[in-house]
């Protein structure tokens, strides 16, 4: 038997490195804005997709020349396998944000590995790799971080929240950070969260980025660019390279962008919370349907998860 004071102190060496190895998982706000830069580095991060919305905000994307990181539902994975994969191929970053949007808080054990088990499997299935794992609503606990240890992901939150499910803001540049304060112009930066499923949200892009510009964003880049500081020599499968624009992409402005994108925006407009999306026609799009169905027909399993406690 550990004489008392031996085993006291193996006892708080094993707490000690259990919270270091619950810190390393865990990047959240605090840790966001402490991340040591050399330029203002900004990350766009768009949650609860993919939609029927996210191949336009691709296609602004990719004019624009910007990375950005998509936390994905495996529920809409499943419903549009092939934004999914156009999302890996044109150098965008995944994460897992569940099957279906639960708070993790009122799930059991078994609840919240099923959630986030399935979404893992729909992306093997469909043949992208996620990188992180994103809570909806931003909440999680220890047995959160278990599975996510099991499946190798980091947990990402945010440190600049647009809240667009509510109203879009007047400025981007002004949102306030998750420690409440406004940063001073020209030295913006951070994660910032925004949602695919929302129309108003991506008609809005071309305002985005002009705003953050403004207030001081020096380079857009993905989670993992953002978490690094610089890029390595060698970028992840998932990943590409941005280089320096040059003409009307350095200035924030699409080089083949439609006169819709560029047009008037209003200054806000309104949206909806998490499962109230604007309602859109589906297109009769039979290779889409088929794809999806190839998904379904492997991945079989419909949640229904019951809230414990």
């Amino acid at each position: 038997m550990l004489p008392k004071r031996l085993f006291a102190i193996v006892t708080v060496a094993m707490l000690l490195f259990a919270t270091h190895e619950c810190n390393a998982l865990v990047v959240d706000g605090n840790r966001i804005m402490d991340q040591d830069m050399g330029e203002n580095l900004c990350a766009l991060t768009v949650d609860d997709g993919p939609s029927n919305f996210t191949p336009h905000l691709l296609d602004m994307l990719r004019d624009y020349g910007i990375p950005a990181t998509f936390f994905m539902l495996g529920s809409n994975a499943r419903r549009l396998p092939g934004v999914v994969r156009r999302v890996a191929a044109e150098g965008h970053e995944i994460g897992n944000h569940t099957f279906s949007h639960p708070n993790l808080h009122h799930l059991s054990f078994e609840q919240q590995k099923e959630q986030i088990g399935l979404t893992e499997s729909i992306f093997r299935k469909i043949g992208v790799t996620s990188l992180y794992m994103r809570p909806p609503y931003g909440n999680y606990d220890e047995r959160t971080i278990e599975i996510l240890r099991e499946h190798g992901l980091k947990l990402i939150m945010w440190s600049m929240d647009s809240k667009d499910w509510k109203h879009l803001p007047a400025d981007y540049s002004k949102l306030r950070s998750t420690r409440g304060t406004v940063y001073e112009n020209g030295n913006l930066r951070g994660v910032f969260l925004f949602h695919d499923i929302h129309k108003s949200t991506v008609d809005d892009l071309p305002r985005i980025i002009a705003n953050l510009r403004a207030g001081g964003c020096q380079r857009f880049v993905t989670m993992s660019e953002y978490l690094a500081g610089v890029l390595d020599d060698e970028p992840g499968m998932l990943m590409t390279r941005h280089p320096p624009k040059t003409g009307h992409a350095a200035l924030g402005k699409p080089d083949n962008a439609s006169q819709n994108s560029l047009g008037d925006i209003p200054l806000a407009r309104c949206s909806r919370p998490f499962g109230q999306p604007e309602q859109v026609a589906h297109n009769a799009d039979d290779t889409r349907e088929a794809d999806a169905k190839k998904v379904d027909e492997a991945m079989p399993v419909v949640l229904t998860p019951k809230p414990v406690g």
